[in-house]
This record gives C-alpha cells, sequence and structure tokens, in this order.
C-alpha cells in the first residue's frame, strides 16, 4: 500500500543498533528525498536512508529497515547518520546539489574505511561506480574488504599526490 509517493509496511522491521527512532512496532514510511538515490524513512522520528546495495549486509552495524513494496518484494534501507557522516549532514541540512546520483561516477578522495563510501555506492546503485582513493593501507584494507561485496566501488591504495599512478 502506498502513502504520499511512499513505501508504507506495518512494523517496520528494522535491525541494527542504536536506540531511539524506527521502532518495530511503529508504521515506517519510506519517501524520496529531493536528491536521486536519498530517502527519507518516516515513523516515530525520521532518518535518512539510503537503499541498501547488498541487502542483509552492514558496513559498520548501522540501522537497516526492511520495507515491503506493493508487489509484495522487500527492500532494505539503510539509516544514513549525519552525526557520522558529513556528506548526510550536508544532505539534511540543505546543500542545493551533491551532484551524487544513480548511475554517476564518482572519484572520492580519502576514503578510510570506506563507511561514506558505501553510501555513496547505495545512491549510484548498480550502474554507477565509484572510484574510492586511500593512501593509508591500513584503512585501505577496511575498505578492500568493503568493496569485496559491493561491486560497484572501486578501491585505489595510493598516493593522492600522484595521479599517474592510478
Amino acid at each position: 500500500m502506498k502513502r504520499d509517493g511512499g513505501r508504507r509496511v506495518p512494523g517496520g522491521n528494522t535491525r541494527g543498533r542504536g536506540s531511539g527512532g524506527m521502532k518495530g512496532n511503529s508504521m515506517v514510511v519510506v519517501e524520496p528525498h529531493r536528491h536521486e538515490g536519498v530517502f527519507i524513512a518516516k515513523g516515530k522520528e525520521d532518518a535518512l536512508v539510503t537503499k541498501n546495495m547488498v541487502p542483509g549486509e552492514s558496513v559498520y552495524n548501522e540501522k537497516r529497515i526492511d520495507v515491503q513494496n506493493e508487489d509484495g518484494t522487500m527492500v532494505e534501507y539503510r539509516v544514513w547518520n549525519p552525526f557520522c557522516c558529513k556528506l548526510a549532514a550536508a544532505t539534511l541540512g540543505g546543500l542545493d546539489e551533491i551532484w551524487i546520483k544513480p548511475g554517476a561516477r564518482v572519484l572520492y578522495l580519502g576514503a578510510a574505511s570506506g563507511t561514506t563510501v558505501s553510501y555513496v555506492s547505495d545512491i549510484v546503485g548498480p550502474t554507477g561506480v565509484v572510484y574510492a582513493l586511500e593512501f593509508s593501507h591500513r584503512s585501505g584494507r577496511d575498505l578492500v574488504n568493503m568493496a569485496k561485496k559491493r561491486t560497484n566501488v572501486i578501491p585505489l591504495i595510493q598516493d593522492p599526490r600522484h595521479p599517474a599512478k592510478y
């Protein structure tokens, strides 16, 4: 059943850690955000979410929300915490254009372990690609492990001062 252009599911089946918001017994409605590929989950509290490219998997134990479409298929969304990610904070803060949308090709400098990169991966979807550049070999290990499950992420462990190498 649809309401206000969004998806509605009784129970709102949420998983993950954390407290508050998105309680399992509340009605959760997922509506598109003005930035393509980003959504708002409306329940007891609103949350910024992205459609999970790898259903059943979380990157850093973030909350996940299962929503049933009208055709009965399940879609999993990942809660995008603006207190842990500057891009999420800017999106909620009213940034006019994020230039990241489904099908886009993105060069992400300073990818670290890949937490924010994973959300960019969700946004660009299976038709887009994220080139994730990280200098540190330690963080790069985590980035490579995250990219093994996300086929649209290409991890690059290189020195950003030498673009001819990557």
